[in-house]
């Protein structure tokens, strides 16, 4: 088959969250474009994410990012179909998480929570209302936070069918090329199709410090900060709480996912996550297993399974290893580099690059994709619980 040409203003390369996000942004502010994706859409960093929405509430120190305050209601108004990517077909799996405080933290959490408490970001519950996993008895505060969570398999659907053509995959084995056209932008040779584009995103996290090598644009570092997330399955009750410490971080972060029977996977991130990639799968679990039943003594834990998963993400480098301090898009010729940093920040994210498209005055251009017919309609990733082999 002899090679077919495609030309569009914006190729993304990156099919999660933050590059399907951008799609429709891109096609809203009237520039053609197209998600290519190695694998399947949400593949790595999105489809491991636990989905939250954050607002910004649940950092304790100064580092606290500006921008994720107003994205709970940014979302909220996708999935309501109100505004942006119109995400009605993928409800949110809650309208809001919890905050469980154990009576033993210091005065200092409980003033920010106060605080909090005063600018609504945040609501008390009282005891009488709490779920059956918490003792009533024990004192201790549970708030309601304005961070919804979303199914993220649903979300990666409903951005898909937005632009369905638009999505496509690269097939096993295809070598990617990138290079600067003559003509000004760049060409992306998929090896049956070759595109000529005005601009080409990066937006495959992990995947983004071959494809910068790939386009002669090493100096832009990458930095991994990986996780080994807990996942319990077996459980009756969906909860879905941040177990707070007097670390700035919470000790466990949990969402619950249903199992397509009665029961819930849960999710665990937090602390635990981040302490566990130094452990073996074996070591986290037995450390999980007590540390939940500590921060939830009603929960019940006699029918579940116990499995790790190991989630590398991806981000700029900053100094010192830092995380940057929101979503970051750099640019350098016809080449721009996103990452959201967070998954909430995916819309923040796409604002950014369409800012920088705006700021070099790219005009849309010709439009010609009839040959991505050749190219495959890639299928949504699996989430993490429903690719463990093996339950403890």
């Amino acid at each position: 088959m002899s090679k077919a040409d495609v030309r569009i203003d914006v190729v993304i390369i990156g099919g999660g969250i933050a590059g399907l996000w951008l799609l429709d942004s891109l096609q809203e502010a009237g520039f053609s474009a197209l998600v290519l994706n190695k694998g399947d859409l949400g593949q790595g960093q999105s489809v491991a994410s636990q989905g939250i929405i954050h607002g910004g509430t649940k950092y304790f120190s100064d580092s606290t990012v500006a921008d994720l305050a107003p994205m709970p209601a940014r979302w909220r108004a996708s999935l309501s179909g109100q505004q942006g990517p119109d995400l009605r077909p993928a409800a949110a799996l809650a309208e809001a998480m919890q905050m469980w405080l154990p009576p033993q933290l210091g005065g200092g959490v409980m003033s920010r929570f106060a605080q909090a408490t005063m600018l609504r970001q945040v609501q008390e519950r009282p005891a009488c209302d709490w779920p059956s996993v918490l003792a009533q008895d024990s004192g201790g505060h549970l708030f309601d936070v304005d961070e919804a969570v979303i199914d993220i398999p649903e979300v990666l659907a409903a951005l898909q069918n937005l632009h369905h053509g638009r999505v496509r995959g690269l097939p096993e084995g295809t070598n990617l090329s990138l290079s600067e056209s003559s003509q000004g932008g760049m060409i992306v040779d998929t090896g049956t199709v070759r595109i000529q584009t005005q601009r080409l995103v990066l937006t495959a996290g992990a995947g983004n410090e071959i494809l910068l090598d790939q386009a002669g644009l090493p100096q832009f570092a990458c930095q991994r900060r990986p996780l080994r997330q807990v996942i319990v399955r077996g459980m009756t009750q969906p909860i879905f709480m941040h177990c707070i410490g007097k670390n700035p971080k919470p000790l466990a972060t949990i969402t619950s996912h249903p199992d397509g029977g009665n029961g819930y996977y849960w999710y665990v991130g937090g602390l635990l996550a981040e302490k566990g990639v130094a452990q073996d799968p074996a070591e986290l679990i037995r450390i999980a297993k007590a540390e939940l039943r500590r921060l939830l003594p009603g929960a019940d834990f006699s029918q579940s399974g116990w499995a790790t998963h190991h989630v590398d993400r991806a981000e700029p480098a900053g100094q010192g290893g830092l995380r940057p301090g929101s979503a970051l898009a750099l640019r350098q010729g016809a080449v721009i580099v996103g990452w959201p940093t967070k998954l909430a920040l995916a819309p923040v994210l796409a604002d950014k690059i369409v800012a920088l498209l705006r700021a070099d005055e790219m005009k849309q251009g010709v439009e010609d994709i009839d040959a991505l017919d050749r190219l495959p309609t890639p299928v949504i990733a699996q989430p993490p619980w429903q690719a463990v082999r093996q339950w403890n």
